[in-house]
């Protein structure tokens, strides 16, 4: 197997950024760890995320040959029963690491690997259903890095923050990609929102619910959790891009659309993560 194809296969950018979401959770939490903890709780995160990750490409093989045809699976970079002992080695190592963090670390830890595992093999297919589990799923990374250091009840606070801006907005990334991956999931037999409400309603759908999480996300500012930072911060880089993101949606939400903005919602998590961390008193 080639480097570059085995990295391409983990998502790496994705990966990184859930190591981000755990260290900047363990500073905003502000506990007592230790230092193996410190290492190894972003670094199990980081390998259960690459796990998922690589366990999605070979349950969603069949559609990527529509949707991807670039990815490494069906380019043939990369045989699958390479990559299934690749994912299982991964994981293997990511939950080693996390009872190096900890015993709830590992506990979490094997949840998450679980409900990856479920979104993959079924609940991607289903109606709304697997984009609450993977929007779940991509919440966790800052209550994983509260289990490491064990804050106070008002570091807490910070932490669940987080987890809900985090999930929100993977629940509209999800509405989103699935808008853009219609015709390979169309022929895998999925009962996606697009699929399922056709994809002008699953476009307003995806949009309005968009700018909705996005105006919410100023709550924290207003109700003074947070410092004017994080505040005029989430106006500027969530609220107002998310105006433009519910017009273009809402009018024909193209493949193209939706994968513009499936990945400016990427940017905006991590803006909003960061924000969170500067705006945290």
């Amino acid at each position: 197997m080639k480097a570059a194809a085995i990295l391409t296969l983990t998502r790496p950018l994705n990966v990184l950024l859930t190591g981000a979401a755990v260290l900047l959770g363990i500073d905003l939490g502000r506990g007592d760890a230790h230092l193996p903890a410190l290492i190894f709780g972003p670094l199990s995160a980081m390998l259960i995320a690459a796990f998922g990750n690589i366990d999605n490409d070979l349950a969603d093989l069949p559609i990527d040959r529509i949707n991807r045809p670039n990815r490494p699976l069906p380019s043939g970079a990369i045989a699958p029963h390479r990559a299934l002992i690749l994912s299982l080695a991964v994981l293997v190592l990511g939950l080693l690491a996390a009872r190096l963090a900890g015993k709830l670390p590992l506990a979490l830890a094997g949840a998450a690997a679980v409900l990856l595992l479920g979104y993959n093999r079924w609940g991607k297919r289903q109606t709304l259903i697997g984009n609450l589990m993977v929007a779940f799923a991509g919440g966790l990374p800052l209550v994983y890095a509260g289990l490491v250091v064990e804050p106070s009840p008002e570091r807490w606070k910070y932490l669940w923050l987080g987890f809900a801006l985090g999930a929100a907005f993977h629940l509209a990334r999800e509405l989103v990609k699935d808008i853009e991956d219609v015709e390979g999931d169309r022929q895998a037999g999925a009962k996606t929102v697009p699929l399922v409400l056709g994809e002008k309603l699953a476009g307003r759908i995806a949009g309005g619910y968009l700018l909705v999480v996005a105006i919410l996300a100023v709550t924290p500012g207003i109700l003074q959790w947070c410092n004017s930072i994080y505040l005029y911060g989430v106006m500027a880089l969530l609220t107002i891009p998310s105006v433009f993101g519910c017009a273009q949606l809402w009018g024909e939400p193209s493949k193209t659309i939706a994968a513009r903005w499936s990945i400016i919602i990427k940017m905006m998590m991590a803006a909003g993560l960061l924000l969170l961390w500067l705006g945290a008193k």
